[in-house]
């Protein structure tokens, strides 16, 4: 005969596993975001170099990390600020960011200056989303 605690085990361990990994992809994402704004400076300053086409790429790069990030966040039940959270991120990346970079291009520039602000908005909400979920992870 079981009890309820050995049953439950294996889901949370399961839930153990997808929050480590929800911890992980935020650092990968916020090395990405790192990266991603190199290219930016890479392709603004780069006087003719590169260009910009490898930092529109890598956004896609960051999208799919966002999705994969608020999937993780869910799956580990990781609360529903994490959740919301993650979800947001994944909102800026994929929605916010396209518009303010084509507006930025075509109509103003005040809106190449909010993309680079919603930017580190997206970075921040990442890196405070890392910070609270480390000690979690270290078991704290």
């Amino acid at each position: 005969m079981t009890d309820s605690t050995t049953r439950s085990a294996p889901a949370a361990t399961a839930r153990g596993g997808a929050y480590r990994a929800y911890h992980y992809a935020l650092g990968v994402f916020l090395v990405c975001g790192a990266v991603q704004i190199f290219l930016a400076g890479l392709g603004v300053f780069g006087g003719g170099g590169p260009g910009i086409d490898p930092h529109r790429f890598f956004a896609l790069v960051l999208a799919g990390l966002a999705v994969v990030i608020a999937v993780l966040a869910a799956v580990a039940r990781a609360g529903t600020r994490a959740i919301v959270l993650s979800v947001l991120i994944f909102l800026l990346v994929f929605l916010v960011q396209g518009f303010l970079a084509a507006w930025g291009q075509e109509e103003s520039a005040w809106f190449g200056g909010l993309h680079a602000l919603d930017g580190l908005i997206i970075i921040g909400l990442a890196g405070f989303l890392f910070g609270t979920s480390s000690d979690a992870v270290r078991g704290r």
